[in-house]
């Protein structure tokens, strides 16, 4: 068979035996996990059909919480010296995350079960892009991503996506080790209470008879982390010395930060560095406790959205697009000389904010109650729920919106 690709998502719930023989292909997505029982009652997984395929260059599996770790040793998933992308995929649902994590026993047991099957799905080093997602109920990430030793030994890897880790408790110590890792996205994991210091800057960074540390995250582009509800600190260590030895900046390339859905009250100091040239982009999502955004002078664009504690947003010199929703005690939006566009939208706004006094964009966009509306259209002398051309037409709302032009629309 000179079958090349084989994307079988969602269609069959069990693969035939005897799969493994198409040794020709080079994708397969959608690959189910099965176990069965044969004629000698001897377990048989569906995971030993991948052993032979050496020539894969894309594999997602489906369905790993139902594998020991022996089962998924036959995958012999290390050995595919072509695997440029990998996703390990599992199908838990409520049942395998109910009550706080680790409490039970038959829980503890299944943690300890995926966290040995895990170890055992080792990837090639030349990966670039790998995803696992699902529901992973370990406590931990995998030692071979975990320990900065063995991070750093896949140097390839560019792309990192880890969503829904319901028991993980704490972030591993060598994502920081991986030299060219540009995205990682941490999506979904609730028990996640602080991201430490070793995130970013682990001492095994530092290395022997050297002045300066390297440089933690070198090639980050893009972090997202997301669904961290209870996290309220992030911790940032990388410019304190160890004796003779300076740190160096972490993650020096990193253009985009995305933060959604945590309790973060203030942004690390050390992240809003002078230096930090690359950051460009900041997307600030239902942050629930965060009280100023300040000193991001390379920020162009900034989406803060639902943060009903924020109080400042200063020292972004070159800030040209910010998009404000539902920020309802905003008191001080300064330091922002180069804005051009600016979005201020909450339904429940029944008053111009003064901050808009100290702030000059060519473009605005308004989103207000139905009382506000109909008072600035009152102002301009029309009716409709249309645009409104304030710079020409709301001479009273002149001192606040000076633009040359704006929209404003009810509820």
């Amino acid at each position: 068979m000179h079958l090349r690709s084989l994307d079988i998502t969602g269609s069959i719930n069990i693969v035939p035996k005897g799969i493994g023989e198409l040794t020709n292909l080079r994708s397969l997505i959608g690959f189910p996990v099965h176990v069965d029982m044969d004629d000698a009652g001897n377990a048989w997984c569906s995971l030993q059909e991948l052993a032979p395929l050496s020539q894969l260059r894309k594999l997602a599996i489906y369905g790993l919480e139902k594998v020991s770790s022996w089962m998924a040793e036959k995958a012999m998933i290390s050995t595919k010296s072509h695997l440029s992308y990998l996703q390990l995929n599992y199908n838990n649902t409520n049942e395998h995350t109910a009550g706080p994590c680790g409490e039970a026993e038959q829980q503890k047991q299944q943690q300890s079960v995926m966290e040995k099957v895990l170890e055992k799905l080792r990837p090639p080093t030349c990966l670039e892009n790998l995803v696992m997602a699902g529901g992973y109920v370990g406590r931990q990430l995998p030692n071979w991503i975990s320990a900065s030793a063995s991070a750093a030994d896949f140097k390839s890897l560019r792309y990192l996506k880890l969503v829904n880790l319901p028991c993980c408790t704490q972030l591993s110590d060598g994502l920081c080790c991986l030299p060219s890792l540009e995205v990682l996205t941490i999506n979904d994991a609730p028990n996640i209470k602080c991201v430490g210091r070793e995130f970013q800057a682990p001492s095994s960074l530092v290395p022997r008879d050297s002045a300066v540390a390297l440089a933690p995250f070198p090639k980050l582009n893009t972090l997202q982390l997301t669904g961290l509800p209870k996290c309220k600190i992030w911790e940032w260590n990388e410019c304190e010395e160890q004796g003779a030895v300076k740190a160096t900046m972490a993650m020096p390339c990193l253009e985009v930060l995305k933060i959604d859905n945590s309790k973060l009250s203030f942004l690390p100091p050390r992240l809003a560095n002078s230096n930090r040239h690359a950051l460009i982009v900041l997307l600030l999502y239902e942050l629930t406790n965060l009280a100023v955004v300040e000193n991001f002078p390379w920020v162009v664009k900034l989406d803060v959205f639902d943060c009903p504690e924020l109080k400042t947003i200063s020292g972004l010199s070159r800030l040209q697009k910010i998009r404000l929703v539902r920020c309802p005690n905003l008191l001080v939006l300064e330091g922002v000389p180069a804005l051009d566009s600016m979005v201020l939208s909450d339904g429940r706004m029944e008053a111009l904010p003064n901050y808009l006094s100290d702030v000059n964009p060519r473009y605005l966009k308004l989103k207000c109650s139905k009382k506000l509306h109909k008072s600035l259209s009152s102002a301009a002398g029309i009716t409709t729920e249309e645009e409104l051309l304030l710079a020409s037409l709301l001479a009273d709302a002149r001192p606040f919106l000076r633009g040359d032009l704006a929209k404003v629309h009810g509820p």
